[in-house]
């Protein structure tokens, strides 16, 4: 059976919380998780978040049915990516002073069956804890990325360059957005982390994979929100574990 996790926290320097997250298991063998951290002005970071991942949280949960097929998946996974960037976009068009240019990162994860299928826009990002492994599965949509895909950045100055945190891409931002998308199978003990770079760029790997599990074992985040802030959380800080219980029948 298919369990989920998720907590948000606004950290030790920001002043508010513009992170968001949602997530439910609908069927035994059938989850969503998603997480949102917006950006722009004051408190438009907050809106543009809360408006995308209320829009993808309504519509996976209205439009799931038992037996969904991948075809399916991959169709639910566009359009929520579409409607939550038509929803923040035709936000900011009603009051341009004070939320125009605002937008949103989603990390947005089905999992069904056996498989989790991810959507991401952004530098929010999706892992796969697998025993000792930590795998990075979606790409940052970031300036410093495209240095580093240029062979311009080796991947320790990928980590700490300047232009790690200038996004490329938001979810909300222009009229139309183009997400990746790609799918993993997951194994027995494994665990799916969604999270925002409030958490991986404070955490080091090693520690992101010892409280991705731990949170698993104790089914709470706390342990992951606890190693963000021991390091200075410098920014909001959300998690979203989905995993299959060890007796798994979905």
């Amino acid at each position: 059976m298919l369990r989920i996790i998720g907590a948000t926290d606004r950290g030790l320097e920001r002043r508010i919380n513009e992170d968001r997250f949602a997530g439910e298991a609908l069927s035994p063998g059938f989850a969503y998780g998603v997480v949102c951290d917006g950006l722009g002005g004051e408190n438009a970071g907050g809106v543009a978040s809360a408006v995308a991942c209320e829009e993808i949280r309504r519509m996976l949960e209205g439009a799931y049915r038992p037996g969904i097929d991948q075809r399916s998946v991959y169709m639910l996974l566009e359009g929520a990516i579409a409607n939550a960037n038509a929803m923040v976009f035709d936000k900011a068009a009603q009051d341009p002073q004070s939320m125009g240019g605002m937008g949103t990162t989603v990390c947005l994860a089905i999992v069904s069956g056996e498989t989790a299928y991810i959507a991401s826009v952004g530098d929010s990002r999706a892992y796969l804890v697998r025993g000792q492994e930590l795998r990075q599965l979606t790409v940052d949509h970031t300036q410093a990325q495209l240095l580093f895909d240029r062979g311009e950045l080796s991947r320790e100055e990928l980590d700490h360059h300047p232009a790690r945190n200038s996004l490329t891409r938001a979810v909300g931002v222009a009229a139309a957005v183009a997400a990746d998308y790609t799918q993993c199978r997951l194994e027995p003990g494994d665990a799916l982390l969604l999270c925002s770079d409030g958490l991986y760029s404070m955490v080091d790997p090693t520690t992101l994979r010892e409280c991705a599990r731990q949170s698993v074992s104790q089914e709470d985040s706390k342990c992951l929100i606890d190693a963000a802030n021991s390091r200075g959380g410098r920014d909001n800080i959300t998690a979203v574990i989905i995993w299959y219980e060890e007796n798994r029948n979905g």
